[in-house]
């Protein structure tokens, strides 16, 4: 059995599957009841759920939380989805909003289906939100050792208020990324989605080994020093860019 709780407004459906959740705890106090998300993802674990005890007997309650953000779960989640429908446990799954063809899917499957929308407000908090600027640009100069979009992206940067911290963090992960993409044979070897592994091994080219390491070095050490209140972390960033 399926109930799908969807939408824009991820505050309300939570607390719409936390009630939803009490409730059938309370029907049913012997069930056994079990959350999986995309960090704790097993397929094992949940073809096992979708066996045990009939309706109205002991039996599972699972939520499923945001599965089909990942994109390497959401087809095995597809092709059980018949499975999960016809099984005598209860299946809370929990996702944002989804498109009209991934509705259609769980439309010829769920028991009931409840969405969510945001508020005007909300809307306009969301519409606000996408305006600020996009710090990772700052890791994509770095990443092609521009130098100068470096330096005018971390001044824009400043001035949409975004800590030097924040520009610290996006800095590091990609000086790492690149680290890693440089010895790394594979995505999985480094840890790394397909994705920004190969970016990361692209721009790899654009450092010398040294260079990589050193990089990685400089980011690592400013770190340090700022915490320990040696030197000042916006700074120390701005001489970056303009040496890099």
């Amino acid at each position: 059995m399926i109930y799908l709780l969807h939408g824009a407004d991820t505050t309300k459906s939570r607390a719409k599957m936390h009630e939803l959740s009490d409730s059938l705890k309370k029907k049913k106090p012997d069930a056994a009841y079990f959350k999986m998300d995309a960090e704790h993802w097993n397929q094992a674990e949940l073809e096992e759920y979708c066996g045990g005890q009939g309706l109205f007997e002991n039996k599972f309650i699972i939520v499923l939380d945001h599965l089909l953000d990942d994109e390497e779960i959401s087809p095995v989640l597809f092709d059980q989805i018949e499975v999960i429908a016809a099984s005598p446990n209860v299946f809370i799954i929990l996702e944002g909003k989804l498109t009209k063809d991934i509705l259609k899917k769980f439309e010829k499957h769920a028991e009931k289906i409840q969405e969510f929308e945001e508020t005007t407000a909300q809307k306009a908090a969301a519409a606000k939100a996408k305006e600020r600027f996009n710090v990772f640009l700052l890791a994509e100069a770095l990443g092609k050792r521009d130098r100068k979009n470096l330096w005018v992206l971390y001044r824009r940067a400043l001035e949409e208020e975004i800590a030097p911290e924040e520009i610290h963090g996006t800095l590091f992960w990609q000086a790492k990324s690149i680290a890693l993409a440089r010895t790394a044979k594979s995505a999985k070897e480094a840890g790394m989605k397909d994705f920004p592994f190969n970016r990361a091994k692209s721009y790899a080219a654009n450092f010398s080994p040294e260079e990589s390491a050193n990089l990685l070095t400089r980011l690592i050490r400013m770190s340090h020093d700022s915490r320990r209140g040696l030197s000042d972390l916006a700074l120390n960033l701005e001489e970056l860019a303009l040496t890099v």
